[in-house]
C-alpha cells in the first residue's frame, strides 16, 4: 500500500514540532513529524486551556487605532474572566467562539459550536459548563470533537476535560 504524503497526513503545530523532545538525539525519526488522532486531540486540549487562561491585551489597552494588533496573536486569549460575570450566557458563548476561530484553524470553523450546559440553571460560585463541539481537521475524513469545558470565575481558571469522541 502507497505511503500517503505528509500534506495528507496530521501535522503536529508549530509548537509542538519546535519541540525539542529529546535534545541528545541528532536526528529527528520520520514519525516525529507527524502526529496521532489522539495526540492531535490532547494537543487541541492544551491549546484552547492557554487560550481560555490568558487575558487578551485588548482587556487593558484600547487597540481600536491598531487593528492590526487586534487581530495578531499580540491579542492571543479571551477578556478577563472577572468581567465575564456580567455577560448573558450567548455573550460568553459569542466570546468563546470567536477566540476559537481565530486562533484554534485545526477546528474547521463551520463546524464550530460553543454552548453553555443549563444556560438558565443559576450559577452556582461562579463556575460556567460549556461544551465545545467541532469538527478536526483531518484527510481523508474530518474528524469529531467534544470537549467539557469548566470556567471557575473566582479563580479565573479554565479547566478541559478529558478529550473524547461525541457519544463515548
Amino acid at each position: 500500500m502507497a505511503e500517503r504524503p505528509l500534506a495528507d497526513r496530521l501535522v503536529p503545530s508549530l509548537l509542538d514540532r519546535l519541540t525539542d523532545d529529546n535534545p541528545f538525539q541528532q536526528v529527528e525519526p520520520r514519525e516525529a513529524r507527524v502526529t496521532s488522532s489522539v495526540n492531535l486531540r490532547y494537543s487541541i486540549q492544551r491549546d484552547l486551556e492557554w487560550l481560555f487562561n490568558t487575558t487578551r491585551l485588548a482587556s487593558d489597552i484600547d487597540l481600536t487605532p491598531y487593528p492590526e494588533v487586534q487581530s495578531s496573536v499580540l491579542n492571543f486569549g479571551i477578556p478577563d474572566l472577572g468581567a465575564m460575570t456580567s455577560k448573558s450566557a450567548e455573550e460568553i458563548e459569542d466570546i468563546l467562539h470567536e477566540a476559537i476561530v481565530h486562533f484554534e484553524p485545526r477546528l474547521i470553523a463551520d463546524s464550530l459550536l460553543v454552548s453553555i450546559v443549563e444556560p438558565n440553571k443559576p450559577r452556582r460560585s461562579n463556575r460556567l459548563d460549556f461544551q465545545i463541539e467541532g469538527q478536526l481537521w483531518s484527510q481523508p475524513l474530518p474528524q469529531a470533537l467534544y470537549l467539557r469545558t469548566e470556567f471557575d470565575l473566582d479563580v479565573h481558571a479554565v479547566q478541559i476535560a478529558k478529550p473524547r469522541q461525541r457519544g463515548s
